[in-house]
């Protein structure tokens, strides 16, 4: 056995000792701020005593479209005030605004890129085909089907918005629509019940820019009894939207992303039709041919899958998924 030298402290020296470090490391912090603090001034920069831990130790300045580049933080907030030091802008805002358009949420499941443009696939399994407002965006790459969620503009253009997300955000949003009740509450109940605890109510979403292919949203809430004290919330689209749908609140989107982002919904052809021997209009229709319909088959296992998820069945919704899967995998190779 090995013996190693040295003093043994006893437990109160050791801790005295681990504080003694821990200031030391506090004392470097300090010292890093304040050679911040002097560089700045001899830059000519307007440096704030009081702003300058915020900007180390709190979330960055809002100016670079709400992220940041450390990692950035997930929800960033500013205030109506603008006595807060921390450069945050003020959230005051028009809800009448003439740079945005009123939109509402249409029931859609997914968006798919074809050759001619796109297909949005509804709930009841309609498929809608649209092309780009604007042909000169470029549009998806890939044929694959991507959940999303759409906004219908409600200026009298009837433009669709589409904005891919992931699964879970667009069956919260199927389930508020349909009115389905899940049994344990979300994350979009918690943060109502935040907001409501704290006195303040939801009044707007608005979706603002696009940046590197990502939509930006806000959310918008003022005090209650006090209109001019408003917070605003910089989140992701599908979060916004869903906590708008519940509080019934207004769905603003960016003018200038709705009208070269929008799709514009193709009218189908006109049904062919003959007269009769007695002189009656007579419209083909597609009539059942005793043959299996593919296409009600897959709707019918993601609505059997959406529900399962939603009443937190997850086998069960796991397996029709498989099946989804096997069933669209036999389509593809039979193509």
């Amino acid at each position: 056995m090995e013996i190693i030298n040295g003093a043994v402290l006893p437990r109160h020296a050791a801790a005295a000792a681990g504080a003694l470090t821990s200031d030391a490391r506090v004392s470097g912090h300090l010292q890093l701020l304040r050679r911040v603090r002097l560089r700045g001034r001899a830059c000519g920069l307007q440096a704030d005593c009081h702003s300058l831990p915020r900007r180390f130790l709190g979330p960055p300045s809002p100016r670079r479209h709400g992220r940041s580049y450390w990692g950035g933080w997930p929800a960033r907030c500013s205030y109506g005030s603008s006595s807060h030091g921390d450069g945050a802008a003020a959230a005051n805002f028009d809800a009448s605004g003439e740079e945005f358009v009123d939109s509402s949420v249409i029931e859609a499941v997914e968006l798919r890129s074809v050759s001619d443009g796109f297909v949005i696939k509804m709930r009841d399994g309609k498929n809608l085909r649209c092309v780009q407002n604007n042909p000169r965006v470029l549009r998806l790459r890939d044929s694959a089907p991507h959940h999303a969620i759409v906004l219908k503009m409600e200026d009298g253009s009837d433009l669709l918005l589409p904005i891919i997300v992931m699964e879970t955000p667009s069956i919260m949003l199927l389930a508020a629509l349909r009115n389905i009740r899940i049994p344990r509450p979300t994350i979009y109940n918690v943060v109502m019940e935040m907001t409501k605890r704290m006195g303040y109510e939801v009044r707007l979403v608005r979706i603002t820019e696009m940046v590197h292919d990502a939509y930006y949203s806000r959310l918008y809430l003022a005090k209650v009894g006090d209109e001019e004290d408003t917070i605003s919330f910089d989140l992701k689209p599908s979060d916004a939207i869903n906590i708008a749908f519940r509080c019934k609140v207004p769905i603003q989107v960016n003018r200038h992303i709705a009208y070269n982002n929008g799709l514009k919904v193709v009218q189908p052809k006109a049904e062919e039709s003959f007269v009769g021997s007695d002189d009656i209009q007579i419209t083909r229709l597609d009539r059942p041919d005793d043959q299996p319909c593919g296409e009600a088959q897959e709707f019918d296992l993601v609505r059997n899958m959406l529900i399962a998820a939603v009443e937190e069945r997850y086998r069960d919704a796991a397996q029709y998924r498989d099946q989804l899967f096997m069933l669209r995998s036999k389509k593809k190779n039979a193509i």
